[in-house]
This record gives C-alpha cells, sequence and structure tokens, in this order.
C-alpha cells in the first residue's frame, strides 16, 4: 500500500508543473512580436501578438487566426491583468484579406481589478477592442488603464 501511495504521489508531483502552465490562459501558437510600455503612473504593459494557425481553404485563400495580448504589470512586474483581443482572416494572397471575426477575453484579474468595459469591431484588414480596466479600494476608483488594440493581417497573412 505504501507503494502505490508513493507512486501516486509521485506522479502528482511530476505533472503538477504541466497542470499549472496549462492554467495560464497564454494563448496558443507562434509569437510574432513584443513590446513593452511604461504609462505615467508605472504601469507596464506588454503586448504580445501571436499567430495561431494558417489553413489554405484552396490554393490562393487562407484563413489566418491571431491574437494580440495586454498584460498590464506593476512596478514589480506582478501581473494585475490581462486582455486577449482574438482575430480571423481571410487571406487572398497576394490581393487582400479581411477580418471575419473578432472577439476578446480576459484573465489573471488580480485583487481589486475589474474589467470596466471592452467592445470589439472589424473593418477590412483590422480586428480592434477598446477596454477600461478599473482598481478599486472600498468602493474608490485608485487607477484606470483606457487602451486600445488593433491586430492587422497583410494580403500575406503577416499579422501585425
Amino acid at each position: 500500500m505504501k507503494r502505490i501511495f508513493s507512486l501516486f504521489i509521485a506522479i502528482v508531483l511530476f505533472t503538477m508543473p504541466f497542470t499549472a502552465s496549462a492554467v495560464n490562459d497564454t494563448p496558443s501558437g507562434e509569437i510574432i512580436s513584443t513590446t513593452v510600455e511604461i504609462l505615467d503612473d508605472g504601469t507596464i504593459l506588454e503586448t504580445v501578438i501571436y499567430v495561431e494557425n494558417s489553413t489554405a481553404s484552396t490554393y490562393a485563400t487562407k484563413t489566418v487566426s491571431g491574437s494580440k495580448t495586454t498584460t498590464g504589470k506593476n512596478e514589480d512586474g506582478e501581473i494585475l491583468w490581462k486582455f486577449t483581443l482574438n482575430g480571423t482572416f481571410t487571406v487572398n494572397t497576394g490581393v487582400s484579406a479581411t477580418c471575419t471575426a473578432a472577439s476578446y477575453s480576459t484573465s489573471n484579474l488580480a485583487s481589486g481589478w475589474s474589467l470596466d468595459s471592452a467592445s470589439t469591431s472589424k473593418t477590412g484588414n483590422k480586428a480592434k477592442a477598446d477596454f477600461v480596466f478599473k482598481h478599486k479600494v472600498l468602493f474608490v476608483t485608485t487607477q484606470t488603464v483606457e487602451k486600445s488594440l488593433t491586430l492587422t493581417c497583410s494580403s500575406d497573412g503577416t499579422l501585425s
């Protein structure tokens, strides 16, 4: 019985790092670019563009999906919130790209932080999101972060 229990504990401990990373809510796919911006209040905004997949429908047409994730961090590097803009594009290779879907998601909200408002839109080859996060202490807003994200797809299927 001790051997079975020891084996069970070993399996649980071995799989814990994999379980933690699966819950991380980080988009999957290849990282295209990363940018960092520091706001006047010291909030660090790290924005990463991911391309998730590219599927050829016909010889000249393909579908490209990707996302743009902004992570808000404090001066100590602790994550305050994450906002992800997802976009799907139909690409007529070398001719045009059209955004066919745009959506958003949030995760990793630290204590006191909430998404106050958010919206998405799609126009031509662009997916866009506007969002506002607020930090409240005892019902009083102490910090507000307002941001817009745009995910653009070129006629060759490159996201930016």
